[in-house]
């Protein structure tokens, strides 16, 4: 028989999720060079500020979340729910495809 996850399994992991993308993100390098650095966001590829990081963190959150509702539209039975799914997921996903592009196209 199977059961629904305990409260413990979802904040670890969640808190497993934020950790790993912060650290996708780039937090060590924004801990060790972007401490003492003007601005929110840093027209240089060499440094990032822990704005950025939050930033870019929050970019992969969304991503993921169209990647879930992607996902969701897979298991659906219902036609209408599947095609709305679907099409909700691509277009998060293209926003956080779109959000990281501006981001990089600020950085170069």
């Amino acid at each position: 028989m199977l059961t629904a996850p305990s409260k413990v399994v979802w904040i670890v992991a969640v808190g497993y999720l934020v950790f790993f993308f912060a650290l996708a993100s780039g937090m060590i390098n924004a801990i060790i060079e972007g401490r003492n650095l003007s601005g929110f966001v840093l027209p240089t590829r060499s440094a990032q500020t822990v704005g950025e990081t939050v930033v870019i963190t929050l970019i992969l959150f969304i991503g993921m979340v169209g990647t879930f509702m992607l996902y969701n539209s897979g298991k659906s039975t219902d036609l209408k729910v599947q095609q709305a799914l679907l099409i909700a997921g691509f277009g998060v996903l293209g926003i956080a495809l779109l959000l990281g592009f501006i981001l990089v196209s600020i950085k170069l």
